[in-house]
């Protein structure tokens, strides 16, 4: 893999970690614990596991590409949690399962890492046949994890607790996975790679309808082939590579940005990039935040000189207008933006922000991984 290819990969990970992309991370935080009748054991087990992710809601973890030691704050005051040491360094940003209140990493040493909290115990480890670069994990009771990486078969499917593998991808010769984006509202995961204009969806979700095969008169006819829903790749084309997706204010609305920093927006329902706003070329990673208010939704990006553009369904042209009656949801994503900057210029020596689980707060932290201070955020809006 080349330089550049690397950089990709790494830069559209780290940006589902940074704040500012306002990712939904607390988004069904219990969701499906009770919609079955478990046993009385499972039970408790869910219990338990529910208290742990809704207390471990305002804490935030600092880890990095290339650290070898993970440590978890309160975000609010610096108090430290936690912390386990690697014995590998880390080669993808950390993700986090509030059901299961879990984190999970990649090494360097192409493993799989499973750490339980509130103690950072090491609670499973698999090997991947692979260094990835990018993991997400899926919302609700039927969620996976899947890890990405660079190579031909650098794409898996993990149970979340065991880890034991589920299902293994085959890739174009020269592609690799540049980003996984986690869409809770259609209980699926988007696929973006670093060298191939195409976007796949794999759903996790059981219930998930069948993926069909065939030409156009064999669905008419009832001929295609079906394959399980579950797991099966979707995959349709976009114009270009992938070097990030960011989640969208609504569940069938992602924002793409390629490997030149071409701005998209992908229509997950008509499986195709809708609209190229005219931004010029994306700052890596995009600073943008989704908003969504009654009557309209989108996202709202920032320029490197402070201002914004405000980007609205349906025509999606970038504008300082802001659609009527969506004022208080645009003023919420500006002060996510804002606090993005504020915070660093506020703490000499910061290197990232970092969003703490629920989104709710944001925290700088200096290249050791020192806790320099907070701000509240305000929740995202979306879907």
């Amino acid at each position: 893999m080349n330089a550049s290819h690397r950089r990709h990969a790494q830069g559209a990970a780290a940006s589902g970690r940074l704040f500012f992309v306002a990712p939904l991370l607390f988004a069904g935080l219990l969701a499906g614990l009770a919609a079955c009748v478990p046993s009385a054991n499972a039970v408790a087990t869910n219990t338990v596991a529910a208290n742990v992710a809704a207390a471990s809601a305002a804490w935030v973890a600092s880890a990095a590409p290339g650290s070898q030691r993970i440590a978890l704050f309160d975000c609010a005051s610096g108090d430290a949690r936690a912390a386990a040491r690697l014995q590998q360094p880390l080669a993808a940003p950390l993700a986090y399962d509030p059901r299961t209140a879990s984190l999970y990493a990649a090494t360097a040493d192409a493993e799989l890492l499973r750490y339980a909290l509130p103690g950072l115990e090491l609670r499973a480890r698999v090997p991947l046949g692979f260094v990835a670069r990018t993991l997400a994990v899926g919302t609700g009771p039927d969620a996976l994890l899947l890890a990405g990486g660079d190579g031909q078969r650098a794409l898996s499917a993990h149970d979340p607790e065991s880890l034991a593998p589920l299902e293994r991808y085959t890739l174009a010769p020269a592609s690799g996975v540049a980003a996984i984006l986690d869409v809770a509202g259609r209980g699926r995961f988007v696929v973006g790679f670093a060298d191939a204009g195409q976007l796949w969806e794999i759903a996790y979700a059981r219930d998930a309808p069948p993926v069909l095969r065939g030409l156009v008169h064999d669905y008419r006819m009832g001929e295609a082939v079906p394959l399980p829903g579950r797991l099966t790749p979707r995959p349709f084309r976009v114009d270009s590579a992938t070097r990030s997706l960011l989640a969208g204010p609504s569940s069938f609305e992602v924002l793409r940005i390629d490997t030149a920093g071409a701005v998209g927006v992908v229509n997950l329902d008509v499986r195709r990039e809708i609209e190229r706003p005219r931004l010029g070329a994306a700052a890596d990673p995009l600073p943008a935040a989704s908003w969504r208010s009654e009557n309209a939704r989108g996202w709202l990006v920032a320029a490197s000189d402070g201002s914004t553009q405000v980007l609205a369904a349906p025509d999606w042209r970038p504008t300082t207008r802001e659609p009527d009656g969506a004022g208080a949801a645009i003023a919420a994503a500006r002060e996510r933006l804002r606090v993005a900057s504020s915070l660093a210029r506020a703490h000499p020596g910061t290197v990232r922000v970092e969003s703490a689980f629920d989104a709710g707060c944001a925290a700088a932290f200096d290249a050791q991984g020192r806790w320099l201070g907070s701000a509240r955020l305000q929740p995202p809006s979306g879907p």
